[in-house]
């Protein structure tokens, strides 16, 4: 499918590059949907469903202060669920979001802005957030909802993007849009969010974000390089937890990485800059 795409935007964007870009801009805005795995439904039939307006889909376990699980680019929020029984067991109601256009969610195309509307329906619905944890899209979205003024005592980025102007590079690179169609790309998709893309890089709005951020990377991330990372932590201020070996996925399932979030997450409910992880131990 890759190969097609490559070979009708290198052709269409000689022919019409205008109309290349705005075809790009649909397809980037896009995402594929992905079969749950076992290990995802079975926690999901551990957890009590959660409905939120606009027919987004939730599920929740355990109670306490709200930790919101948000997924990345094409995920679930149960793809975060290494997390559940811990920050279950810590006292914390753990809130997995599926968002637009993602795992039971509706929808076919989405963007950040929207990912952010859903992070606010879900906080109207089920109170504030005592920490947001978000892997890659999802992590960039949280730190972009709460510059926005979501309010959230602690926030948690794993392999997360710094900037979606980079991202769509990659993306044009990826797809073989030819250089000549590739501002046509940018405007249909800033008609389509309303503002422009350099917005959506961390430097243009880290300044607005004020609470404690755990950045955590793994420095072989195939899909986010880790140069992101430090980035995030350069302009946030941002406490950086790196491993090796785990790569962009595996990550969000390691032992040492999941018992770090939760001590960062626990050390919140005393001073926000009480304690600090140390860094993950390297596999």
């Amino acid at each position: 499918m890759l190969a097609y795409f490559r070979i009708c935007f290198a052709i269409l964007g000689r022919l019409a590059p205008s109309l290349a870009g705005r075809l790009a801009a649909k397809l980037f805005a896009r995402p594929r949907r992905h079969e749950r795995p076992q290990r995802e439904r079975d926690l999901i039939a551990r957890g009590t469903p959660l409905p939120l307006p606009g027919g987004l889909h939730a599920t929740r376990w355990g109670d306490g202060p709200i930790v919101l699980l948000v997924h990345g680019w094409e995920g679930r929020g149960a793809q975060l669920g290494a997390l559940v029984d811990p920050l279950v067991a810590a006292g914390y109601r753990v809130v997995a979001l599926d968002g637009p256009a993602h795992g039971d969610s509706p929808g076919r195309s989405t963007s950040a802005p929207e990912f952010v509307d859903a992070f606010r329906r879900t906080r109207e619905t089920v109170g504030p957030f005592a920490a947001i944890v978000g892997h890659s899209f999802g992590g960039f979205t949280s730190l972009l909802a709460i510059a926005h003024g979501l309010d959230a005592g602690r926030l948690v980025t794993i392999g997360a993007p710094s900037s979606v102007p980079e991202v769509l590079r990659q993306f044009q690179r990826l797809v073989g849009l030819p250089e000549r169609a590739f501002p046509a790309m940018v405007r249909a998709l800033e008609q389509r969010v309303g503002a422009p893309m350099a917005s959506f890089d961390v430097a243009s709005f880290a300044p607005l974000v004020h609470v404690p951020v755990l950045v955590v990377h793994d420095v072989d991330d195939a899909e986010v390089p880790f140069a992101d990372a430090t980035r995030f932590a350069d302009l946030l201020g941002a406490h950086l937890v790196s491993t090796q070996g785990l790569g962009h996925r595996r990550i969000l399932y390691a032992p040492d990485v999941v018992s770090t979030i939760v001590e960062f997450i626990e050390a919140g409910r005393g001073a926000p800059s009480e304690r600090l992880p140390e860094l993950v131990r390297q596999s």
